[in-house]
């Protein structure tokens, strides 16, 4: 396998722990590890050097627009199917909405997400599912980041979140928030993480990834 091709890609992640993440300055992550190997397969010279972690919303533009750009790790929906090409599946990834359990909220149709105010990352699946299934967007609060989200969550700013089920947790943990005291109200999909890769990329780099 020649590395010309990937040499030339550009990678581009977020913090979305456990998947993908940045601590103490060092980037890792399940999706990481799986990278790395995917480098040294392809004999190329790229590593963790050449991963740039940036907000959601501004990795998201970027992959749709900029040819040779690598977005990781991306829900794969019906939606997104025809936006970019991929690779995968990384892991199985369940977005769901989840609240303090002291509250006592409950979902029984979608008419009743319109009672709450839901937070939720710009552009991130968590909003996209929220909007495909009606919910008012002015009852859906938008942040930045994940742990901007989970700081709102904790101070009772918003009502539920809608979010990747594990990264949620693991953020609540991160800010030393019990995990046991949330629950999840209602699960919005059940999907796949995927390496998203600009549409107009040559298919024989896609191959090769």
């Amino acid at each position: 396998v020649t590395a010309g091709s990937i040499d030339g890609l550009t990678f581009l992640t977020e913090n979305y722990a456990p998947f993908n993440y940045q601590k103490d300055g060092k980037v890792q992550g399940i999706s990481i590890d799986l990278l790395l190997d995917m480098f040294k397969q392809a004999d190329t010279t790229k590593g963790l050097k050449d991963i740039k972690v940036l907000p959601w919303a501004r990795g998201y533009k970027l992959a749709q627009v900029k040819k040779n750009t690598v977005l990781f790790s991306t829900t794969r929906t019906e939606t997104r199917e025809k936006m970019f090409k991929w690779v995968g599946p990384i892991i199985p990834t369940k977005i769901s909405v989840i609240a303090r359990k002291d509250r006592k909220l409950s979902i029984g149709s979608d008419k009743d997400f319109d009672k709450f105010k839901i937070g939720a990352v710009r552009d991130d699946i968590g909003e996209l599912l929220l909007l495909k299934r009606g919910v008012n967007p002015k009852r859906i609060y938008r942040t930045n980041s994940s742990t901007n989200t989970a700081k709102m969550l904790a101070a009772g700013r918003i009502d539920m979140w809608a979010y990747e089920q594990s990264v949620a947790y693991w953020n609540l943990k991160e800010m030393g928030e019990n995990p046991d005291d949330y629950e999840v109200v209602s699960v919005l999909e059940e999907s796949q993480l995927y390496f998203a890769i600009q549409k107009d990329t040559d298919d024989g780099v896609v191959g090769e990834l």
